[in-house]
């Protein structure tokens, strides 16, 4: 069901994610979501090895795992998350992969909080221990906890609603 959701341009991209255009080329420049879910570069022998640190910058296409994470980054900001602490959570291989692989919104629970976003995911069958870490979690003041269930809804929503690139 969600493999099957289309890719969207930059301008539905921002719609979808909820940010202004010229906010979401910003997140991109920053380097949002950096080389997660992306093959390593290919390099010819000799030649230089720098990899970009933005790959997305140029990229006008995106799809379903990519804009799930860009709007949970969005929700964090929101939470008054600074862009680079947003950007680590979201910046993750295995994050990136479950969100790539589920067949169908998962409840998932992000449980994240500050200073310096240090955050835990929850899946499925770790949610008994849910209740304890948010416990220890404020003893460090507030928290965020954000059902990642319900951003893949949203997302998958929005996409079916809007039928594709444009």
């Amino acid at each position: 069901m969600l493999a099957d959701l289309p890719r969207v341009s930059s301008a539905r991209a921002a719609e979808i994610v909820d940010v202004g255009y010229e906010g979401f080329r910003s997140y991109l420049k920053r380097g949002m979501l950096g080389r997660v879910g992306m093959l390593p570069g290919f390099h010819r022998a000799g030649s230089d090895t720098h990899d970009d640190f933005a790959p997305r910058r140029k990229w006008m296409m995106f799809g379903f795992a990519d804009l799930c994470l860009m709007r949970i980054a969005k929700l964090l900001m929101d939470a008054g998350f600074r862009f680079e602490s947003a950007n680590s959570v979201v910046s993750r291989h295995e994050v990136w992969s479950q969100m790539a692989h589920d067949d169908e919104p998962t409840e998932r629970y992000l449980l994240i909080w500050p200073p310096y976003g240090d955050h835990i995911i929850f899946d499925p069958s770790d949610l008994h221990h849910l209740p304890g870490h948010i416990k220890a979690a404020k003893a460090h003041g507030v928290i965020t906890l954000l059902n990642l269930g319900d951003v893949q809804r949203d997302v998958a929503e929005k996409l079916a609603k809007q039928g594709g690139c444009g």
